[in-house]
């Protein structure tokens, strides 16, 4: 899958809204460094990823695990109040496969827009 969003692209956010659903793409704060991410969800509170072969399979694609992601995920049901987060350029995405479910409190808002390939910087 190729990235939905480039490095500096601007978006417009819907501030507060911590409601997202899985298919949304939503800027939270990263469990790793404590700064802005901006990820696809793809699992919420209280479901099963499905894997198959390796490959953790959703509607919005299919993104690969390592043997220990697999591992880890294989058993896993997503906590209350939590997401998983992923990137769109899979191989190249530091997200919830590495990092675990992210809490929804971290959630900052929704992207509800994406203008163009306008970057800042």
């Amino acid at each position: 899958m190729s990235p939905t969003l480039s490095d500096g692209q601007w978006v417009l956010v819907l501030r507060g809204e911590q409601q997202v659903r899985p298919g949304d793409v939503a800027v939270f704060v990263s469990p790793l460094d404590r700064g802005l991410a901006v990820k696809r969800c793809i699992l919420e509170d209280n479901k099963r990823p499905q894997i198959d072969h390796g490959w953790l399979v959703t509607p919005w694609g299919r993104w690969y695990l390592t043997g220990d992601q697999w591992r880890r995920l294989d058993a896993f049901q997503a906590p209350e109040d939590t997401v998983f987060m992923v990137g769109d350029n899979q191989f190249q995405s530091l997200d919830s496969r590495s990092y675990g479910f992210v809490p929804r409190d971290n959630i900052v808002g929704r992207v509800i827009l994406s203008p163009g390939r306008r970057r800042h910087g």
